[in-house]
């Protein structure tokens, strides 16, 4: 009968190692997703800190349209953490730039060519707007 729960016990034992390392492997990839969005939220203000140095550019903001489209991997419905890195692999489809001094027609045909070059993405998925000037409203009041 003592051999019975001792073999129970080294069962129970490894069951609680093997959830235990599951459990690990699960977060661990989470936090490399958190480590990405932190690199990638520098990479964007590297970028925009470089937009703004152009000629008649002032503050500029940048927001990236991926892919929604989920990529197809024959073991995505296996591990959870083939999902994590999905955007990471998703395809730029477009790009909204949000700048000041876009309304001269010459800053923004330089900036949507520059972006086109640089990013390898058609100028027809480039849309470049005015960014709305701080307390310029007022003063039309």
């Amino acid at each position: 009968m003592q051999k019975t729960t001792k073999k129970s016990q080294i069962l129970l034992v490894g069951l609680m190692m093997m959830v235990g390392s599951i459990f690990f492997i699960t977060s661990s990839g989470s936090l490399g997703g958190e480590k990405n969005k932190k690199e990638e939220k520098r990479l964007l203000s590297t970028f925009e800190e470089t937009l703004e140095q152009m000629e008649g550019i002032g503050a500029v903001k940048v927001y990236f349209h991926y892919d929604e489209r989920e990529l197809e991997s024959s073991l995505a419905g296996y591990f959870s953490i083939s999902t994590a890195s999905n955007k990471s692999n998703s395809e730029l489809k477009g790009l909204l730039v949000v700048a000041e001094g876009a309304k001269d027609p010459a800053v923004k045909n330089e900036l949507s060519q520059l972006l086109a070059n640089v990013l390898q993405l058609p100028e027809h998925r480039i849309v470049i707007v005015e960014m709305k000037k701080r307390g310029s409203h007022l003063e039309n009041k």
